[in-house]
């Protein structure tokens, strides 16, 4: 029986008093360089927490997972010196975006003791993460540690009695949890925006830090946490990582575990979300999915394919060097803003000074891919999503209304028969199109452009169409940042579209100053080794 609005706002403000508290008072913000929405120049949040770290923290924090890693196992670092220095950074970074939503340091210390004595006891670390912060999206199992998917009435309600199978690996192999980062409500939204209120951007406090694992996005790109665990069913992986900076990797749905995961849309597996890093570099993704994959977690989790990690078996094509990269320029739907074609150029004249062989990769029927795909997520009519918000009385937020109403209806079985079966044509008709294209990899906008003003994340076909094929795919910051002198707003022209006109409307390189500039690369289902080797390569050549 739902319950009064006041008890939902009640409870809900319960909840971020709990989080606040658990943060020691040590750590809160007095006077410190502001990132306010009046500034004119935005201070990204990172610049923030250089300024009022230790040299210790300062140089802990600098390092990616893998050097991190390096440094504990060489004993340069304890791994209680590691958590210690990003328990204060995530407090830091969560107190300018609100990406935290549950923070837990004395089990994260006693964790890392606990490492530290194992090393000094054997002189050997445990496993491949040994001392390393791994920060956990809210809907992920922890053991003792509750999930609300954004929702007033899962508190309280969704508290994991064990470690989710990822998480559970990433503990036997060495890592140390501390936190849970944000997700929207209902896990549906390219933005992070629930009852805890809006994440916000760790480069421009106007714009979104993008959804759904926009608490990750934030910190990580804030310099609060190395290595993150995100999902992804329409961009919630590669969306933050793009807006806030960092790398993020979705690999195959079916390649890595989600067994003891929350969402309420648990049993719809017409699209099936995916799970994966977002991090500071290539070798982190790389570091975090060979280490799942090392661990066969298809014995634990039998919806993951039995398909071990296999970089040294790509080959581009013509057994070059480099891969063949097809260029995306737009989706034919949405044209990308100025800051977005200034990225892709830029990677494609240094890609050609390279060496490497690219060429125009034509889009395939996109507005097609939306109709698919925005039908199949919710075949209930979104009633699990209405009936979960109902029963604490919560208001549903603009941007699940927004997604619900995207061709959402409830569905005869023999309706929702025929999505999936154009679903399937779908998928069939885009692997012949990406034959046809003769490349190895796709390199294409991460977004229409970079991150967004709060509240108008609406355009999700650049990332979600890789859903809908289930191509793997990773995005990468490309060090292109939006600058209003040399990115202006193109002059108003002949739209191909509403959505078109919609995204040029919301472009503003005065409000958008200083957001990260992010493309992606994708390749075809299971080829996950390949979009690695990719990233590895083509974000090395854009970025040097």
């Amino acid at each position: 029986m739902p319950i009064a609005t006041s008890d939902w706002q009640d409870k809900a403000q319960a909840f971020k008093t709990a989080l606040s508290s658990k943060i020691p008072t040590s750590y809160l913000l007095s006077e410190t360089p502001s990132t306010s929405t009046d500034d004119k120049v935005p201070v990204p949040v990172s610049t923030l927490l250089q300024s009022v770290l230790s040299p210790l923290e300062k140089e802990i924090t600098s390092l990616d997972a893998t050097a991190l890693r390096d440094a504990v196992a060489s004993r340069r670092y304890t791994s209680v010196e590691v958590i210690k220095s990003y328990a204060r950074a995530a407090a830091i970074v969560h107190q300018k975006t609100n990406c935290l939503m549950a923070y837990f340091l004395d089990e994260a210390l006693e964790r890392a003791q606990w490492l530290d004595d194992e090393l000094e006891r054997t002189g050997k670390t445990v496993g491949p993460l040994h001392g390393v912060p791994i920060s956990v999206k809210d809907h992920l199992g922890i053991k003792g540690h509750e999930s609300t998917a954004g929702f007033v009435s899962w508190i309280g309600n969704h508290i994991a009695p064990k470690d989710g199978v990822i998480v559970s690996i990433l503990r036997a192999a060495g890592a140390v949890f501390w936190v849970k980062t944000t997700n929207p409500q209902a896990i549906m939204h390219l933005e992070t925006d629930s009852f805890l209120g809006p994440t916000l951007n760790a480069y421009n406090p106007k714009l979104t830090s993008g959804g759904s694992s926009g608490g990750e996005g934030a910190l990580i790109g804030g310099g609060g946490s190395p290595l993150g665990i995100g999902t992804d069913i329409g961009g919630s992986i590669r969306n933050p990582a793009a807006n806030n900076g960092i790398y993020g990797f979705k690999p195959t749905s079916m390649r890595l575990p989600k067994a003891g995961n929350f969402t309420a849309l648990a049993g719809q597996e017409s699209i099936v979300g995916a799970i994966g890093p977002m991090g500071k570099s290539v070798r982190d993704m790389d570091l975090f999915v060979s280490t799942v994959l090392a661990a066969q977690p298809w014995q634990m989790d039998t919806t993951v394919v039995r398909m071990p990690w296999r970089p040294q078996e790509v080959v581009w094509k013509n057994e070059g060097r480099l891969p063949k990269v097809g260029i995306m320029w737009d989706d034919g739907v949405v044209g990308p803003q100025p800051p977005m074609r200034r990225a892709l150029q830029m990677a494609v004249e240094k890609l050609k000074k390279a060496g490497m062989e690219v060429v125009d990769y034509q889009p395939y029927k996109t507005k097609e891919n939306w109709d698919i795909i925005s039908s199949l997520y919710f075949t209930d009519g979104g009633e699990a999503v209405k009936a979960a918000a109902a029963e604490s009385g919560e208001p549903l937020l603009p941007l699940t209304e927004w997604i619900i109403k995207q061709n959402s209806k409830v569905r005869t079985p023999h309706e929702h028969w025929d999505l999936v079966k154009r679903r399937e044509m779908y998928r069939n008709e885009y692997a012949s199109h990406f034959i046809s294209q003769d490349v190895d990899v796709i390199l294409c906008p991460s977004n229409p452009g970079p991150a967004n003003v709060l509240g108008t994340s609406k355009y999700w076909s650049y990332t979600s169409i890789f859903n809908l094929v289930d191509y793997p795919s990773a995005v990468f910051p490309t060090g292109l940042y939006v600058d209003p002198e040399v990115d202006a707003r193109d002059e108003k022209r002949e739209f191909w579209s509403e959505k078109d006109e919609e995204c040029w409307e919301a472009y503003s390189p005065e409000l958008m100053q200083g957001a990260p500039i992010s493309l992606q690369i994708a390749a075809p289902r299971w080829e996950d080794e390949k979009v690695m080797k990719a990233l590895e390569i083509v974000s090395d050549i854009v970025r040097s």
